[in-house]
């Protein structure tokens, strides 16, 4: 590090990272000026905060770029991804420096989002953006990690169990080729792309289980088999007699389709778009407005009697594919036996018992 004057009168302070690497300069009209900036670079190089030219001159867009393509992502999470981090760089701008961006500027973008998104689209837009300014932080291209301590809109769900009747009614309005579609979501718990990737041969009929080993990714023209969500997803789910005997009259009268897909559309995949139409139908058949359920809510029928039936937590967590018992709670906490109903069932078994009590013979 040195300083020197140039003959147009100013001064230049030269900085160098590591002996024999590349040089940084920059001149002052005042020689205090280029003491001041040479003595702030000395205490960045100390704290391991120094930024090359190089990489203070790396773009957001830049950046994008190099993070997506080191991912080993799925195609679906992929998408997401690219689309989060698309609705950033239009708010921030392709070419404006990743240290340029400050924390009030994450913030600004958050309610801007909020403003056109639900919270939840919000949340994962965020998620996104901060794990790729923390990839950047840990190349070293920035120092501050502007996503740190952002408020995020409050995701606020609605547990919707639809009763057995509903689901019946369904059932029975639904499109005769999609009503195992219904089946699979009520009473096996199944995602609507486990169902959509669910082959006739994990029917097991012999063991009378249900065996989820993929999901379909049947969002564009080209479809395709992937794995499932999370390794919790792949599970085997016990199916009572009745669910069977539906699932045999749906392969008797349509057969398997490509690859041995239980569901599908004239021997194709069963796509995104077809499985929205047919359960809107069925919905309307059903005397529901179109588009007033989710396919997601037939999988809380599911817990729902799971739950009712007595079964423990890690039990619905199985069956249900969670990666933790936690995701259950979290989800269905509200479903289980409080210490309320506890106390009220263990207080009416006592007065049960005693409710019509026997002399007792007191031995003098």
């Amino acid at each position: 590090m040195s300083i020197d004057k140039r003959p147009s009168g100013k001064y230049r302070a030269r900085v160098r990272e590591y002996a024999g690497g590349p040089e940084r300069t920059k001149q002052f009209a005042r020689k205090v000026d280029a003491e001041q900036w040479e003595a702030e670079q000395r205490v960045a190089l100390r704290r391991g905060t120094y930024l090359t030219a190089d990489e203070m001159a790396v773009t957001f867009g830049k950046y994008v770029e190099i993070h997506l393509s080191r991912q080993v992502w799925r195609p679906r999470t992929f998408d997401l991804a690219r689309i989060a981090l698309n609705r950033a760089e239009a708010h921030f701008g392709k070419g404006r420096p990743l240290t340029a961006i400050r924390r009030g500027d994450v913030e600004a973008f958050i309610v801007k989002q909020s403003k056109t998104f639900a919270a939840g689209t919000v949340r994962t837009t965020f998620q996104h953006l901060r794990t790729m300014m923390r990839s950047a932080q840990a190349d070293g291209l920035i120092v501050v990690d502007p996503t740190m301590k952002i408020k995020l809109p409050k995701v606020t769900t609605e547990l919707v169990v639809l009763p057995p009747a509903d689901v019946h009614a369904l059932i029975a309005a639904a499109d005769p080729c999609f009503r195992a579609a219904i089946v699979l979501g009520a009473f096996v718990g199944l995602r609507a792309g486990e169902a959509q990737g669910l082959f006739v041969s994990d029917v097991d009929f012999l063991r009378r289980t249900v065996n989820v080993r993929r999901q379909l990714d049947g969002r564009s023209t080209v479809m395709q088999l992937c794995e499932p969500k999370t390794d919790a997803s792949k599970r085997s789910i016990p199916v009572p007699s009745d669910v069977f005997d539906m699932l045999a009259a749906h392969v008797r009268e349509f057969g398997p389709g490509h690859d041995g897909t239980l569901l599908h559309n004239r021997g194709g995949y069963l796509s995104d778009n077809e499985m929205n139409r047919l359960w809107r139908r069925a919905q309307v058949g059903a005397g529901r407005k179109a588009g007033a359920l989710r396919f997601h809510w037939l999988r809380h029928a599911f817990a729902s009697s799971l739950i009712s039936a007595g079964c423990s937590v890690k039990a619905v967590a199985d069956a249900m594919g969670h990666q933790s018992a936690t995701i259950t709670l979290q989800t269905y906490a509200s479903l289980w036996p409080g210490d309320d109903d506890r106390i009220r069932a263990a207080i009416e078994t006592s007065w049960i018992a005693t409710s019509d009590p026997q002399p007792v013979a007191v031995v003098r």
